[in-house]
């Protein structure tokens, strides 16, 4: 997430739903989450995230900032467009058929971010049949019964909208993103830090208070929290914590 940030900046050159993210943050969030827990393993990095955008998956932005870790930013559509990639790639999916899939959507819905619109996550909304007999032609992979059709892995086993809030135009995209129980990543609150759900409180604020050798009970006395909120908040930072070492 962005740090050094003026406010009135950021408002001007971004809607405030799309938000503003480093690549590394993308990375370490997917590498504890769907793509590790959902499918097979994928390995994540900053330069991999920055290469889908440099695909045409998404738009990377230029940061003009002293101290920003990289030279470009992402907006929230382009996070949950990785999220969509890491899933696909993790069930086997090559990036090649992927790309065709996103790029078939680009140019039949019009929308800057298709995979990251409530019609790609929800069955119920979801695209025309014309448009998903042309994904099914387009992407095929190879499940344990044989070839597994596109929408069948999208809505069969990977779509999960439930942790996720679509709004912005016409209520298209996803706003938000629970990317573990109880932690929320909304581009709207804390600069797009995970928060505790139903808080202001940013994840990292417990988890260095944690690391410095305070208990679960004191963190939640401190900050008005119950203790069923703090837990999820330090499982979060020790994965996180993981990655970085592996890193």
């Amino acid at each position: 997430m962005v740090y050094a940030v003026d406010i009135e900046e950021r408002r001007r050159a971004v809607p405030a739903w799309r938000g503003l993210f480093y690549a590394d943050d993308v990375a370490r969030w997917l590498s504890v989450t769907d793509a590790q827990m959902r499918g097979g393993r994928v390995e994540l990095g900053p330069r991999t995230v920055l290469g889908w955008g440099r695909r045409g998956f998404f738009g990377l932005e230029e940061t003009r900032f002293q101290y920003a870790r990289h030279p470009e930013f992402i907006r929230f559509g382009g996070v949950i467009t990785s999220r969509a990639i890491a899933l696909l790639l993790s069930h086997g999916v090559s990036i090649g058929r992927i790309q065709e899939a996103h790029d078939y959507l680009l140019d039949a819905t019009g929308l800057d971010f298709p995979f990251a619109s409530r019609r790609f996550w929800n069955e119920s909304d979801g695209f025309s049949a014309e448009v998903c007999s042309e994904l099914d032609a387009l992407v095929v992979t190879a499940g344990g019964h044989g070839q597994v059709p596109f929408t069948e892995l999208m809505y069969g086993r990977i779509g999960d909208p439930g942790d996720m809030e679509f709004g912005g135009p016409d209520g298209e995209f996803a706003t938000k993103w629970e990317p573990t129980p109880g932690i929320v990543i909304d581009p709207e609150m804390q600069s797009g830090s995970p928060c505790i759900k139903g808080t202001r409180t940013p994840t990292y604020v417990l988890y260095g208070g944690y690391v410095h050798g305070e208990d679960v009970e004191s963190l939640a006395y401190w900050y008005l929290l119950d203790e069923d909120q703090v837990a999820p908040a330090i499982d979060w930072g020790l994965r996180l914590a993981a990655v970085d070492l592996q890193g």
